[in-house]
């Protein structure tokens, strides 16, 4: 037993002096420790939104109808509302395009939020829609009527389809390029929309009060548009900080 402890006590003092080695790290020329290794998560850098109110300014506008035809008339009466200019009571001007100067890859088909055209008492809601292009766009018709959505972009006929059922749905494919598409029925050639379509996500509405919100913006300049097909475009070169910045446009009589 001596003998043995004489012969095994030196390797075990060798292997404890071992374990007691101070790890050596990539500066004073040893193997990275796991310490070392690890990475500090990257924060995004700060976003910010852009958010404001469109306007009616000026004299408001006498409210139009629009003279039906004998086919409709049992469901939808002799004439309808024009629903392509709505202001509410305090001006604010609904179904405004608004959007930033951005640039991104067009989206592959069948890409982008699903919107929504809905045929409701003889007219298309809402008249004025925005999307991605290349996006998908709902067609549902909600009258116990027959329609047709026409939609002709850059002069030429995109999709035409009748939709005799009530409550039918179907969906079509926004072109991948951007563009201005004019929707129209060919029975019924009163009802009338518009769906401006982008090839990047920041883009949206004005709500009935005439409000919007572009949130996730790179920090910087940029310009803001805000666009009606009646009321033409107006523009703004804003300053995106963190946080919210406000932008208001305004139409009508004195700007």
């Amino acid at each position: 037993m001596r003998e043995f402890l004489r012969l095994a006590l030196p390797a075990l003092l060798g292997a404890a002096l071992g374990c007691s080695r101070p790890v050596r790290t990539a500066q004073d020329g040893g193997r990275p420790s796991l310490a070392s290794e690890r990475l500090e998560p990257r924060a995004d850098p700060p976003e910010g939104s852009i958010e404001g109110r469109v306007l009616w300014v000026g004299p408001r506008p006498a409210p139009a109808r629009l003279a039906t035809n004998a086919s409709v008339q049992r469901v939808c009466g002799p004439s309808v509302a024009d629903n392509a200019l709505q202001l509410d009571g305090q001006g604010g001007v609904a179904d405004v395009v608004v959007w930033v100067d951005a640039k991104a890859a067009p989206a592959p088909a069948g890409e982008g939020q699903v919107v929504v055209l809905d045929q409701v008492g003889c007219l298309y809601q809402p008249p004025i829609l925005a999307a991605r292009a290349g996006g998908p766009l709902r067609l549902r018709n909600s009258d116990p009527l027959t329609h047709t959505v026409h939609a002709v972009g850059l002069g030429r006929s995109l999709f035409n389809v009748a939709m005799p059922l009530q409550n039918a749905e179907l969906t079509r494919q926004l072109p991948p390029e951007p563009m201005v598409v004019n929707i129209g029925c060919d029975v019924h050639p009163w009802m009338v929309a518009v769906v401006r379509t982008f090839d990047h996500p920041h883009f949206t509405t004005s709500g009935a009060d005439g409000r919007f919100r572009l949130p996730g913006l790179a920090r910087g300049a940029t310009d803001v548009h805000a666009w009606h097909p009646r009321l033409g475009e107006v523009s703004a070169r804003v300053q995106v900080t963190e946080g919210v910045t406000g932008a208001d446009f305004t139409f009508g009589g004195t700007r």
